[in-house]
């Protein structure tokens, strides 16, 4: 196993590009939008390598499968705003959550994964904004890919929560503790606790990017149409923490501890027996915001 230390190290440094897989259920909210953008246009902190759709299942799908599906081609749309002749490329996903912990579903999402970390001389980050499923079906397929890849998650709540009943934990509980308890360098981003310091507002979002060009004019408007009551409202966009974990260094305060058990019933046990994985405590909402709306815009 690789020592967590170096790998808390090798985030805090800035010296060169983080080498990133993005792992995303880009249809589910508002905020993966925002988070892809992100991870393109801060090209000289994060080298893109490539996009994996992830499954999702709530209001916005018709089924887990059809979840991945909408994402993928969410991601391609962000992707033609952002960067029209980029050459990352976009993989397609699990079509359903795990069910059995012994029968990954192989996907070109997997595969995707398994063959950048083999063929790569130096390790690379995969950063997980859904559901957990493409990342744990390639380390069940591949185990061998845990010296290669460095797992930053958003997901599960902060450990002072009374329950880890979190949206990207609790879809796929199985994947959740597959990548939990695979002893993969891990760094957890929890959401209720820490991430939800990630608030904006409509009024924010047209003051610092309507009118800069049309990937922000997308932006502004999803956020706009994603309720229908916008008087005294204000968003999350989670996801972006997951990008500034790997490319802003002084945006959070990480520590490391023993990774917790996730039970079958969807509850964080404390062990100090187990593995050493890397904690997010706390996050400055206003540096990261400052840095993606200068990206954003290009100021």
């Amino acid at each position: 196993m690789r020592d967590i230390y170096s790998i808390r190290a090798s985030l805090l440094d800035c010296s060169k590009p983080k080498k990133v897989i993005l792992d995303t259920d880009t249809y589910n909210e508002v905020d993966d939008q925002f988070a892809l953008a992100y991870a393109m246009l801060a090209s000289d902190r994060c080298e893109l390598l490539s996009v994996n759709a992830a499954p999702f299942l709530n209001n916005r799908s018709e089924s887990a499968e059809d979840g991945m599906e909408k994402s993928y081609n969410e991601i391609l749309n962000i992707m033609n705003l952002a960067k029209p002749d980029c050459n990352i490329k976009a993989y397609k996903g699990s079509r359903a959550f795990m069910s059995d912990k012994n029968k990954p579903e192989v996907s070109p999402a997997a595969e995707n994964i398994i063959n950048t970390a083999l063929t790569s001389d130096e390790p690379i980050y995969v950063a997980a904004i859904g559901a957990i499923t493409n990342v744990a079906a390639a380390i069940t397929l591949c185990p061998e890919i845990k010296e290669k890849i460095n797992v930053v998650w958003l997901g599960g709540n902060a450990l002072h929560w009374p329950h880890s009943h979190e949206f990207n934990m609790h879809q796929d509980r199985k994947s959740s503790q597959i990548v939990m308890d695979s002893g993969v360098p891990l760094v957890q981003i929890p959401c209720a606790g820490v991430c939800d310091h990630l608030h904006t507002t409509i009024p924010e979002l047209e003051y610092y990017l309507a009118g800069k060009n049309p990937l922000c004019d997308y932006l502004v408007n999803i956020v706009r149409s994603y309720t229908n009551n916008p008087f005294a409202w204000s968003k999350v966009i989670w996801d972006v923490s997951a990008i500034a974990c790997m490319i802003l260094p002084n945006s959070m305060d990480r520590t490391v501890i023993p990774t917790p058990r996730l039970t079958d019933d969807g509850y964080l046990v404390q062990d100090f027996a187990r593995h050493p994985f890397i904690y997010v405590r706390s996050l400055n909402r206003d540096v990261i915001y400052g840095d993606l709306f200068r990206i954003l815009t290009n100021a």
